[in-house]
């Protein structure tokens, strides 16, 4: 097998835990504060509804003389952008103007009188109502919960052998879910979501399902992270980013299954006291496979991103941010949860063994 990784290496992924945690913890705020800043996402037609316009000009469009034409047809607060080349531009109509009819034609044919001496092509025009945007901000939402509920079942089953706790949870949750949509039918999606998941944390908790909870926990900080880097450079948020991170999902999990599994085989014999130096042997195990395989997703969504044409650009930029944060959240997030939970367990074990007498402990000496 190959391995780049000389075996005998054993770094203490472990001990850089919590300076890594911080670091994490650090990124997710600044993200969700350039959300805040920013007023939410910048989300793109499929999500916001409206219409999204694509022409190409003969020669390099001026994006200001553009803007002046759009001001004089009134179609509102339009964004306007090149597209790749200074001949390609983009125009996003706000959702106000979608009522009007042939929008395209009619921007196309402005354009035309304005700039007789160029050849205006329109290459796309797209159009979705405010009813089909609310919709599908509703189901990407809703595929990324279920998505991570699959995995919690799996996880659970598959590692602690509770797929009947991990059921009782996936039908505790799919309740919750059911009955806020019916009780409160104009309750956000995002704040139903939440709501669920919250309860899917206590529900580990109290099932002690600690790896199902690490990989949520793991899963969270990617989609977090990839989400305020969006934010953060601004980029549209539309459904194929959402068809990205529910790919990062999956990577991510798949990097964590494999250290999670390292870790059962290893515990065969160990006591509990070993299980940090267990955890961290298993990662120095996988390292090289875990190299191996991001290096080479990593040259794949490079040459998305810069080869790929504006069109997958944002796709391959959102698979390069979770690939790189997925494989350091299976080492650096999921793994040293399982040695926190485990840790604080085994506190509370030691803290729960009642003390024996003066008398008690001299004839236990005796004993020994």
């Amino acid at each position: 097998m190959l391995t780049i990784i000389p075996p005998g290496l054993r770094i203490d992924f472990v001990a850089r835990a919590k300076q890594a945690m911080m670091l994490s913890a650090l990124v997710i705020l600044i993200g969700l504060i350039s959300i805040v800043v920013r007023g939410g996402l910048n989300l793109g037609i499929d999500f916001s509804g409206g219409t999204l316009l694509q022409l190409r000009f003969s020669e390099p469009a001026v994006i200001s003389s553009i803007r002046e034409v759009l001001g004089g047809l009134e179609l509102g607060n339009s964004v306007v952008q090149h597209f790749g080349e200074d001949r390609e531009v983009l125009i996003r109509v706000p959702d106000a103007a979608t009522g009007q009819a042939n929008i395209g034609s009619q921007v196309q044919e402005a354009l035309k009188a304005q700039f007789p001496e160029q050849t205006i092509e329109l290459r796309r025009a797209e159009v979705v109502g405010p009813q089909v945007s609310s919709d599908l901000r509703r189901q990407a939402l809703f595929a990324l919960f279920y998505a991570i509920l699959g995995i919690v079942i799996y996880i659970s089953g598959r590692f602690e052998a509770k797929w009947f706790a991990a059921l009782g949870l996936a039908v505790a949750l799919f309740a919750v879910t059911y009955s806020m949509t019916q009780w409160f039918p104009a309750v956000a999606p995002t704040i139903l979501i939440i709501v669920s998941l919250l309860v899917a944390i206590v529900f580990c908790l109290f099932l002690q399902l600690r790896y199902a909870l690490a990989a949520i926990v793991a899963l969270f900080h990617d989609v977090l992270i990839t989400v305020g880097f969006f934010s953060l450079f601004d980029k549209p948020f539309n459904l194929p980013i959402v068809a990205a991170l529910l790919t990062i999902v999956g990577y991510s999990l798949n990097d964590t299954i494999i250290v999670f599994d390292r870790i059962r085989e290893n515990m065969h014999g160990q006591r509990r006291e070993q299980f940090a130096e267990t955890v961290n042997l298993s990662i120095n195990q996988t390292l090289s496979r875990t190299v191996l395989t991001s290096g080479t997703t990593l040259v794949v969504v490079l040459a998305l991103f810069f080869f790929g044409g504006e069109v997958i650009h944002n796709f391959a930029f959102a698979l390069l941010i979770g690939v790189i944060v997925g494989t350091y959240s299976s080492i650096f997030v999921a793994s040293p949860l399982l040695v926190f939970w485990n840790a604080s367990a085994r506190v509370q074990r030691l803290t729960l063994v009642p003390r024996g007498t003066p008398d008690d402990d001299r004839r236990r000496a005796q004993r020994a």
